[in-house]
C-alpha cells in the first residue's frame, strides 16, 4: 500500500474520530430492543397494555383498580377498596408544576385540571367558551400491587422513612423493586377541551363520535378523555419504557417519529415535513395484538390508542442519547420540548438525600443520556412519587421540606 493510501486511511479516521462527539450530542428516536428474556420491549409494552386495560370491576379497566400515588405516598398508606375507587380524584400535573417558574400565575391556584406548560407547540386552545373555565388537563400515576407493596414496606411513602433509607444504603441497601413492578401515567383532557383541541387542528368529532373513539371518564360530574399513557414495568433492571397515545393526537408523531416492530401493521412513521400538528395515519393492528385484545377482552376504544415507543437504554450504539417522550405529556403539558424528552434518563434521576428529601436539580436540567448521580444521593430506582411526598402549600406544611419551593399542591 502506498504513503498516500495510508494518509487518506488515516485521515478518514480521524475525520470519524472528530465527528463522534458531534454526533453522540444529537439526540436520536428510541426504538426499544430485544431484552435479556429475548422478547422486543414493544411486544412486551403490548402485552402490560392489554393487561392493565383489560375489565376490571365496576366498569373500570385494572389499572384504574391500583393504588395511586396519592394512596401510597401518605403516613396512613391504603391499597385502595370499591370507596376509595368511586371517590377518584385526578390531580393537575407534578411535573408541570416543578418545572413553572416560581411565582408563575399559570401555575397558581390550578387543582385537579392544570393549564398545560406550552400549548402553542400543540396548538392546544387557551381559553374556554364555558365561564370560569379554562382549558386544562389532569393526571394520575398508578402502580400495581407489587409496587405498592414494596414501596410501603420499605418505607419509602415519607420522608422520614426516605430518610431512614437513606441511612441504610450507606451499608450497601439499596432501592430496586420487584420484577413484577408496573406503573402507570395518564394524561386526561375535559371533553369540552378536547372537542376545541381537535377542532383546531383539523378534526372535527361530536360528543357521540368522541365518547365512541376515546376511553373515558366521570371525575366529580366532569367527563375527562385519556389522550396519553406511560407504562413503566420492571423488566430489565433499567425498567422498560413506553408510551403510548391516541392516534387523533395532533401532531402525534412529529419530532421523533412513531416506532412500533409489534402491535402496527405499519412499523415506522416518520415525522411529517413542513407544519407541525398535523394527523398521522392510524395505527392499524396486526393479528398478533388483535388476538391479544381478543383475550383480554379490551374494549374497541382501545383499538384507537398507538405505541409511539418503547425504550430501554440510554444512549444509541453510537454514543447519542436516546430521545422517548410524548407528544402530549412532554411536549405540551410539561413543556419539554421531545428533543430534550428521555423516559429513562428523567426517571434514572430519581433520587433523594440524607434527610430524605427528593433531588430535582438533574430532573429540571432534562437529563439525555446516560445518568450519574451525585455520591450524596441514593438513587430511588427510576420512582418520581417521592416528589408528591408532604405536598403542601408552604404555609400548611408541619415540618419545612424542599418540595416547598415546587408549590406542588397534590389533593388527597
Amino acid at each position: 500500500m502506498k504513503l498516500r493510501d495510508w494518509i487518506l486511511i488515516l485521515m478518514a479516521v480521524l475525520a470519524l474520530a472528530a465527528d463522534l462527539p458531534a454526533r453522540a450530542s444529537q439526540a436520536v428516536a428510541a426504538s426499544g430492543g430485544v431484552l435479556a428474556s429475548g422478547v422486543h420491549s414493544d411486544r412486551l409494552a403490548w402485552q402490560h397494555f392489554a393487561a392493565i386495560v383489560a375489565p376490571a370491576s365496576r366498569g373500570r379497566v385494572e389499572f384504574e383498580t391500583w393504588a395511586a400515588d396519592e394512596d401510597i405516598y401518605s403516613e396512613t398508606p391504603a391499597w385502595p377498596g370499591p370507596a376509595a375507587q368511586a371517590a377518584r380524584r385526578l390531580r393537575a400535573s407534578v411535573l408541570r408544576r416543578l418545572l413553572a417558574p416560581h411565582g408563575a400565575e399559570s401555575a397558581a391556584g390550578e387543582s385537579d385540571c392544570g393549564v398545560v406548560a406550552n400549548a402553542a407547540a400543540g396548538n392546544f386552545p387557551v381559553q374556554s367558551g364555558r365561564a370560569g373555565q379554562v382549558p386544562c388537563f389532569a393526571e394520575e400515576v398508578r402502580r400495581n400491587r407489587a409496587t405498592y407493596r414494596y414501596i410501603v414496606q420499605n418505607q419509602l411513602n415519607t420522608q422520614a422513612g426516605l430518610a431512614a433509607a437513606y441511612q441504610k444504603a450507606q451499608g450497601g441497601w439499596r432501592v430496586s423493586l420487584p420484577e413484577d413492578a408496573v406503573q402507570v401515567k395518564a394524561d386526561w383532557v375535559p371533553f369540552d377541551t378536547l372537542a376545541a383541541w381537535l377542532a383546531r387542528n383539523g378534526v372535527r368529532q361530536n360528543p357521540a363520535q368522541l365518547r365512541e373513539a376515546f376511553y373515558t371518564t366521570l371525575v366529580e360530574g366532569r367527563r375527562y378523555a385519556l389522550v396519553a399513557m406511560h407504562v413503566s414495568s420492571k423488566d430489565a433492571p433499567n425498567w422498560v419504557w413506553a408510551s403510548f397515545e391516541h392516534r387523533f393526537n395532533p401532531g402525534r408523531c412529529d419530532t421523533m417519529g412513531c416506532n412500533d416492530s409489534y402491535g402496527a401493521t405499519r412499523r415506522r412513521i416518520a415525522p411529517l415535513g413542513g407544519a407541525q400538528n398535523r394527523q398521522y395515519a392510524g395505527c392499524a393492528k396486526t393479528a398478533a395484538l388483535k388476538k391479544l385484545f381478543e383475550v383480554k377482552r379490551v374494549a374497541a376504544a382501545w383499538d384507537n390508542y398507538c405505541l409511539k415507543a418503547s425504550e430501554i437504554a440510554f444512549t444509541a450504539r453510537d454514543g447519542a442519547p436516546l430521545m422517548h417522550g410524548n407528544s402530549f405529556t412532554e411536549r405540551v403539558g410539561a413543556g419539554i420540548p421531545l428533543t430534550r424528552s428521555s423516559c429513562i434518563s428523567c426517571h434514572a434521576s430519581a433520587g433523594f438525600g440524607r434527610d430524605g428529601s427528593p433531588y430535582t436539580k438533574q430532573l429540571t436540567a432534562f437529563p439525555m443520556g446516560t445518568v450519574k448521580l451525585p455520591a450524596d444521593i441514593v438513587a430511588n430506582d427510576f420512582i418520581w412519587g417521592i416528589l408528591t411526598i408532604n405536598a403542601l402549600p408552604v404555609e400548611q406544611a408541619s415540618t419545612p421540606h424542599n418540595l416547598d419551593r415546587t408549590r406542588i399542591t397534590a389533593r388527597r
